[in-house]
């Protein structure tokens, strides 16, 4: 079964980027389209370019369905982060097996909701209030003081924080909490 998919592009090297990158899957069922015109058909599995997160947080936002989009590599930590039921990342020259395994991922989201049920992450009290202060731009030492307690400690609530989200840098850190952080109704989706 040959799966429909609408390829979302802005610009004739996007589209032929995409098309050269998923043309050699015989699953797929393509269909170009302008960004401009999105809303893309209802159901349709969306695919787009994004070179960086921002583009990318803002075809979430536009697509609001189901849509896979493919990067650079070059900040596949970050992207990752946009993932949920109806979104996907996947670096441009990853291999064909593990697009395949992301396009059969999206029209299921039932499975995946149940998968990322399973595997939510739950921070402290505490560590929440870190993160709250780490996204507001204070550093280690300033956050000990307005909490009350010793940098030492800050750096440990960081570390449980790195190893329950997955991130490596602080800067890693503050992206996953803005989007984690974003209420349902701006985290993508129409109505």
């Amino acid at each position: 079964m040959k799966h429909p998919i609408t390829l979302l592009y802005h610009n004739p090297i996007e589209r032929e980027r995409l098309l050269a990158r998923l043309n050699r899957l015989a699953t797929l069922r393509i269909t170009p389209m302008r960004f401009s015109a999105c809303p893309a058909p209802d159901g349709e599995l969306c695919v787009c370019w994004c070179a960086d997160l921002p583009a990318a947080l803002s075809a979430k936002e536009a697509v609001g369905e189901a849509l896979l989009i493919i990067h650079p590599g070059h900040c596949d930590q970050l992207f990752t982060l946009l993932e949920d039921a109806q979104c996907a990342t996947c670096p441009l020259f990853e291999s064909d097996e593990v697009l395949e395994a992301k396009i059969e991922r999206l029209t299921r989201p039932e499975a995946y909701a149940e998968e990322s049920a399973e595997t939510a992450i739950y921070l402290t009290a505490r560590e929440r209030d870190v993160v709250r202060l780490l996204v507001s731009g204070l550093d280690t030492a300033q956050i000990a003081s307005h909490l009350g307690i010793k940098a030492t400690t800050v750096v440990a609530h960081k570390k449980h924080i790195f190893l329950k989200s997955g991130v490596k840098t602080t800067a890693q850190l503050v992206a996953w909490a803005l989007i984690r952080s974003r209420p349902d109704g701006e985290r993508g989706g129409r109505g």
